[in-house]
């Protein structure tokens, strides 16, 4: 069987959109103030958080447990733009797994 020539070009176009599509599932850079491991539950108590609109995502933590007022705290040292998009939660078990987290 001889390979066609012709088949290159459909060849390295899939690869391509594989490639691309991929990259597009990478997770979102974190804001210079949040550098550092992403902290999962570790007890009860209130933790900075990263909601997702699709549950499928799971929380992303990025501090605690803490106090509220030591919560608030750290959600004010982060930039303006990347603030609003943090919470502070009570959580108090351990948060159940949803989806593939």
């Amino acid at each position: 069987m001889s390979f066609r020539p012709a088949a290159c070009p459909w060849v390295l176009l899939a690869g391509l959109l594989l490639a691309g599509g991929l990259g597009g599932c990478t997770p979102p850079a974190r804001p210079s103030a949040l550098q550092g491991m992403y902290r999962a539950w570790s007890g009860p108590g209130w933790y900075l958080e990263r909601p997702y609109l699709i549950v499928a995502g799971g929380p992303q933590y990025l501090g605690g447990p803490f106090t509220y007022d030591k919560c608030e705290e750290e959600r004010m040292r982060v930039p303006a733009e990347t603030r609003t998009d943090l919470i502070c939660n009570r959580e108090n078990q351990r948060p159940d797994r949803y989806g593939f987290f």
